[in-house]
């Protein structure tokens, strides 16, 4: 009773503190905490001090919140910076991220030219992506100089100098993916494994003396007809899941960053060591690509994925017939693709295709063919590699 009534009073003094404009509202989702958050830089702006942070922690048109929200020392804006503060934590504890990141949010600078002066802080809207608690459709949250709120459709964004709240995407995918790749180990999907490397550093890394030859299947070049990020949120940040059996039998899940995968209709030549066979006990993966679009919780997703599979691989012994184990292969990743949030199949859709049952030792495509995916949005060439023991 005492705690309760302390969180209690401790709630009713920090919002009798803030701003009337900053009282509100529940936070469920990431997308609530960033239009919180945008409404709470908007109410800064106007703070000289904002201004002289923003423009000293700016790079490239972009600032980590936190570090801006660090140079704010104004008496009148503490109250906001605490709760702009807390609205972070709120932010990386809904994206499945606490213990893996200091900080998520960016502040980016969004319509103004690179050769034009940077108004000042207080002459911008502040405005954040979400979606739409109707539709799911993603929208832009908006508030003006005097602290208007507006809704714009992605396409319908007026061309005004614009800040926009938005996740550290590349911050967070590597941190994601680390949770993710855990997550799946710790729920037995995954085997322990070491991390995918270039072709240039595998062709200088031996296998030990007597050893086994490692085989992989290297991802030589790929090209997305469609990257699935609207323009206003910049690159895209895909990652891919490798999927098969594990050599126990299991069920094995891999999620693989690729940073580098930031635009579409242009090719790739990554040299990735997509899929390490050592990692799996029959000859067939699937390959599949996703767009994060900033909001999902990493580890949910990676607990999704395990509940969806389940036991599916007791029925794909590794010495089962071929024809079996292709069709079981087939079906985890099938699985993998119900257990994603249903808001990823909402406009922009943020899967982006499947490749299945790849084979271990196998070509695919050339440069002039490449193979396409199942959507057609993904085209890629694949190509086998020994690491040999000297």
């Amino acid at each position: 009773m005492k705690r309760i009534l302390k969180t209690t009073l401790l709630s009713a003094s920090l919002t009798l503190a803030l701003p009337t404009s900053l009282m509100a509202k529940d936070i469920v989702t990431v997308g609530d905490a960033r239009e919180e958050l945008a409404r709470g830089v908007a109410t800064l702006a106007a703070d000289p001090a904002f201004d002289t942070a923003l423009r000293e922690h700016l790079t490239k048109g972009k600032a980590s919140l936190a570090d801006v929200l660090r140079d704010v020392n104004a008496p009148a804006s503490t109250e906001t910076v605490s709760h702009l503060r807390n609205l972070e934590r709120q932010a990386i504890d809904l994206r499945g991220l606490t213990g893996a990141l200091d900080a998520l949010i960016d502040v980016r600078v969004q319509g103004v030219a690179e050769t034009s002066p940077l108004p000042a802080a207080a002459d911008f809207w502040t405005g954040t992506v979400s979606r739409d608690p109707v539709s799911g459709a993603k929208q832009v949250v908006a508030f003006d100089t005097a602290g208007a709120e507006h809704r714009f459709a992605l396409e319908a964004v007026p061309a005004v100098p614009m800040l926009l709240i938005e996740s550290d995407s590349s911050a967070a995918m590597r941190a994601g993916i680390a949770v993710m790749n855990e997550t799946l180990r710790d729920r037995g999907v995954q085997s322990d494994r070491t991390a995918p490397a270039s072709v240039t550093a595998l062709s200088n890394t031996a296998v030990p003396s007597g050893a086994k030859a490692e085989q992989l299947t290297i991802l030589k070049r790929i090209y997305l007809t469609k990257d699935h990020e609207p323009n206003i949120q910049g690159d895209a940040d895909i990652f891919a899941i490798v999927s098969g059996v594990g050599p126990d039998g299991k069920a094995q899940i891999i999620t693989k960053d690729m940073p580098w995968l930031d635009h579409d209709k242009r090719w790739y030549t990554p040299g990735m060591d997509l899929v390490n066979w050592t990692d799996y006990g029959t000859n067939y993966v699937n390959v599949q690509f996703f767009e994060e679009d900033g909001d999902v919780n990493f580890k949910d997703l990676a607990v999704a994925v395990t509940s969806a599979v389940g036991d599916l691989s007791v029925l794909i012994s590794p010495t089962a017939p071929p024809a079996l184990i292709a069709a079981g292969v087939s079906k985890i990743a099938s699985e993998i693709i119900k257990a994603m949030p249903t808001s990823w199949f909402k406009p922009p859709v943020k899967y982006i295709d499947s490749f299945y049952v790849i084979e271990r030792g196998g070509n695919y495509g050339t440069d002039e063919r490449p193979l396409v995916g199942a959507r057609g949005e993904a085209h890629m060439v694949l190509t086998p590699y020994e690491v040999k023991g000297h």
